[in-house]
């Protein structure tokens, strides 16, 4: 059913057809190759900003507004072991991982996610 259509296609269809076939491929390839990216988790204290590596495991801590919280990177995955907080929500928000995941120690202004 298509080859009947083209016989009314002009060359110059034939190149924006190819054109914008070359623009979809080279935007899939692009994405799959910026994928590889390695993960970091970004940490906010007030107006500082801490950047570390998922890759390796280590323990953080970082001083927040009551005190100081311990942020632990373990597995590529981060989480918040212990804060002063008195109601302990951002230890029980459990692990961020993927890309825009994020978890927060409001009381304490601290603020985690990874990008």
């Amino acid at each position: 059913m298509f080859l009947r259509y083209v016989k009314f296609f002009k060359k110059a269809d034939f190149i924006i057809l190819f054109f914008f076939l070359g623009i979809t491929l080279a935007s899939f390839l692009f994405l799959k190759t910026s994928g590889k990216r390695e993960s970091t988790l970004v940490i906010q204290a007030g107006k500082d900003e801490y950047i570390y590596s998922l890759k390796k495991n280590r323990e953080i801590q970082v001083k927040g507004i009551l005190g100081t919280s311990t942020i632990v990177i373990q597995d590529g995955k981060a989480y918040f072991k212990n804060s002063p907080c008195k109601n302990h929500l951002c230890v029980n928000m459990g692990a961020v991982e993927a890309e825009n995941d994020w978890a927060a120690c409001l009381p304490n202004d601290i603020f985690i996610r990874v990008e």
